[in-house]
């Protein structure tokens, strides 16, 4: 770790599909775009890392999406961090409202599964680089 990225290493899992619902919403999408500099494919790849893993991310700047009130709805703020697998630009998000501890979902412009041609069980590593200046 050089101060600036961390590396993280973990399994691909399988999601419960609420990546998905969550990244086809035009207020996500909207942000990500404007913060993160790109257009997400509306999924989430689930990458499942140890809780020290996880928590390593603590003292790295997220660059933050706010939550947002839709017809009577207040729906969670998400936590993002730029990241790339190999060469691949991505982003890591944590949802405000999770439940999973050990889990962290990425998000890219395409398919993450299909452009790396990965299968639940397959171990990749993921660089999260410190996004505190934004």
């Amino acid at each position: 770790m050089d101060g600036k990225s961390i590396v993280l290493s973990g399994t691909v899992a399988r999601g419960s599909g609420e990546g998905t619902y969550f990244m086809s919403m035009s207020y996500y999408q909207k942000k990500i775009k404007e913060k993160l500099g790109f257009r997400a494919y509306p999924g989430t790849l689930n990458l499942k890392v140890g809780k020290k893993q996880a928590d390593a991310l603590k003292n790295s700047g997220p660059v933050k999406i706010n939550s947002y009130k839709a017809n009577g709805k207040t729906l969670g703020g998400v936590s993002c961090y730029r990241a790339a697998i190999g060469n691949l630009r991505c982003a890591m998000i944590i949802p405000d409202l999770t439940r999973h501890k050990e889990t962290i979902e990425l998000i890219a412009p395409v398919h993450l599964k299909s452009e790396l041609k990965l299968k639940d069980g397959d171990k990749i590593t993921v660089k999260i680089f410190n996004s505190s200046k934004n």
